[in-house]
C-alpha cells in the first residue's frame, strides 16, 4: 500500500510517517518547495513538492496512490484570508485531485475548534473543509484533534507554557475555567493512521483527545510544577481580556488575533473519544 501525506514535513506528519511505515505502508510527502523539515524525514520516504492552495503544483503527487492523509494547514496567521484560501481552498484542490486521479480514499485532519460555539476564521476554514471532503463522493474519514502536547508538537500548547512560565504573575481570562482533554502526540499520530487505514472508519467522524479533563489553570498548574515555578495567577474578567489587543502578543505575538488567542480561553473541548476506542483501537495516556 501506498500513502501520500500532504504537509508530511511537519512535526505530526513527520511523526505520522514513522507511524505509518511501522505499519507496513510506502509513504510519499508533499510539502512545499524549500521546507527544511524534509532533511528530518524517516529514510524510505518519498519527497514531492508543491502549494495546496495551487492544483496545478499538486496534481501530479497523487498519482499510483491508495489513500490521501490531508494534513497540510496553516493555524496561525493575522491574515484571515490565509486560512481560507489554504486551509478551505487547499483542501477542495486536494479532493479534486483525488478525483482526478482515481484516489478514493481520504483521511482529514481537521480540528476540534469546529465544534465551538463561535468560529474563529481557523475553525471555520477547517469546518468549511469538512464540508467539501464529506460531499467529496470518496471514502472519507474526519479526525478532530483537540490540544496536542509533547514531541516537539502542538505549538498552541508550547505557547502557552512559555506564557506561563514567562511572568511571576500572569493573567488568564476567565479564570482559567475552560476545560481540555489535551492528547499527546505520540497518540494523536497512533489515532490517525488507523483512523486512515481501518475499513471501519470509512465515513465517520471522530475526535482524537486525551482521556483525562482539566481546566485551563489546571493545566498551567502542572506545567508550572513541572518547570519548577510558583508563578501566581490573576483571573482576568472577560470583558477586560477581550479589550486587552495585547493579550495576542502576551500569548502567541504577531501570528495570533486577539480573537483566536482568546478562543481557546473561553470554549470548552472535552469530546468523547469512545468510538475512536472502538473502531480505532484508540486508548491514549494522560497528557500531563
Amino acid at each position: 500500500m501506498k500513502v501520500l501525506v500532504t504537509g508530511g514535513a511537519g512535526v505530526v506528519g513527520k511523526a505520522l510517517c514513522r507511524e505509518l511505515q511501522a505499519r507496513g505502508v510506502c509513504v510519499r510527502v508533499l510539502t512545499l518547495p524549500g521546507d527544511t523539515g524534509v532533511d528530518l524525514l524517516p529514510e524510505g520516504v518519498e519527497v514531492v513538492y508543491g502549494d495546496v492552495a495551487d492544483y496545478a503544483s499538486i496534481r501530479p503527487a497523487f498519482d499510483g496512490v491508495d489513500c490521501v492523509f490531508h494534513l497540510a494547514a496553516i493555524l496561525l496567521s493575522r491574515d484571515a484570508s490565509a486560512f481560507e484560501r489554504i486551509n478551505a481552498g487547499g483542501t477542495r484542490n486536494v479532493v479534486s485531485a483525488c478525483q482526478d486521479s482515481g484516489v478514493h480514499r481520504l483521511l482529514y485532519v481537521s480540528s476540534i475548534s469546529v465544534t465551538y460555539p463561535v468560529l474563529t476564521p481557523y475553525g471555520a476554514s477547517k469546518l468549511a473543509g469538512e464540508s467539501v471532503v464529506r460531499e467529496s463522493g470518496l471514502d472519507w474519514t474526519i479526525v478532530r484533534p483537540t490540544l496536542v502536547i509533547g514531541d516537539g508538537g502542538g505549538v498552541e500548547f508550547r505557547m502557552y507554557a512559555d506564557f506561563v512560565c514567562r511572568f511571576p504573575v500572569y493573567p488568564l481570562p476567565g479564570g482559567g475555567t475552560a476545560r481540555k482533554k489535551p492528547v499527546r502526540s505520540v497518540d494523536l499520530v497512533k489515532g490517525i493512521a488507523a483512523a486512515g487505514l481501518a475499513p471501519e472508519a470509512i465515513g465517520n467522524t471522530y475526535a482524537l483527545a486525551g482521556p483525562e479533563v482539566m481546566t485551563m489553570a489546571g493545566m498551567a498548574a502542572r506545567i508550572l510544577r513541572t518547570a519548577g515555578k510558583r508563578h501566581l495567577m490573576v483571573p482576568l474578567p472577560w470583558w477586560i481580556a477581550k479589550r486587552l489587543a495585547v493579550l495576542r502578543n502576551w500569548i502567541g505575538g504577531r501570528r495570533v488575533s486577539a480573537e483566536q488567542a482568546l478562543a481557546g480561553f473561553l470554549y470548552d473541548a472535552v469530546p468523547d473519544i469512545e468510538n475512536a476506542r472502538k473502531d480505532l483501537d484508540y486508548n491514549p495516556e494522560k497528557a500531563l
